[in-house]
C-alpha cells in the first residue's frame, strides 16, 4: 500500500514537471545553449548569429503569450519535414562540436513543436481538469 502511494506521487510529480514545462521554456532553454555554445566558440558579440539568437530570447521574455510566441517561432523556422532537413543539413556543415549539436537540438524543437496539433482545450483549463481528476482520485482511496 505504501509503495504505491509513494508511486503515485513520482508520476503526480512528473507530471506537474511535463505540465509546467511548456514550449516557451523549452525554447528560451535550447536557445540559451546555443548562444553560450557560440560564445564559446569565439563568436562576437555582435555577430549576425549571436543577435538573431538573443533577439528570439528576448522576444520571448517580453511576449504577452510566451507559450504562442514560442509556437509561432517554431512555425516560422521549421514549418515543415523538408525545411527541417535543410536546416539540419546547413548546421552539418556551416558548424561544429557543440555548437553543432545544440543547433540540431534546436531545430529538433523547433520541428517538433511545429508539428504539435492545436489543443482543443486551453492549457489552463487542462490543468484544472487534471487537479480535479487528482483531487478526485485521491479521496475515493
Amino acid at each position: 500500500m505504501t509503495s504505491n502511494i509513494i508511486n503515485s506521487d513520482k508520476r503526480i510529480e512528473s507530471l506537474s514537471q511535463v505540465i509546467s514545462e511548456g514550449p516557451a521554456k523549452k525554447v528560451k532553454k535550447a536557445l540559451l545553449e546555443v548562444l553560450e555554445s557560440a560564445i564559446c566558440q569565439k563568436f562576437k558579440e555582435n555577430s549576425k548569429f549571436v543577435r538573431d539568437h538573443l533577439s528570439y530570447v528576448k522576444k520571448l521574455r517580453l511576449a504577452e503569450n510566451p507559450d504562442g510566441y514560442a509556437k509561432y517561432l517554431a512555425r516560422k523556422q521549421v514549418p515543415d519535414e523538408l525545411s527541417y532537413n535543410t536546416r539540419i543539413e546547413k548546421v552539418q556543415t556551416w558548424y561544429r562540436g557543440e555548437l553543432r549539436t545544440k543547433l540540431e537540438e534546436l531545430n529538433s524543437l523547433y520541428y517538433e513543436i511545429s508539428q504539435e496539433e492545436k489543443c482543443e482545450i486551453s492549457k489552463e483549463n487542462v490543468k484544472g481538469i487534471i487537479q480535479g481528476l487528482l483531487n478526485t482520485s485521491l479521496t475515493n482511496e
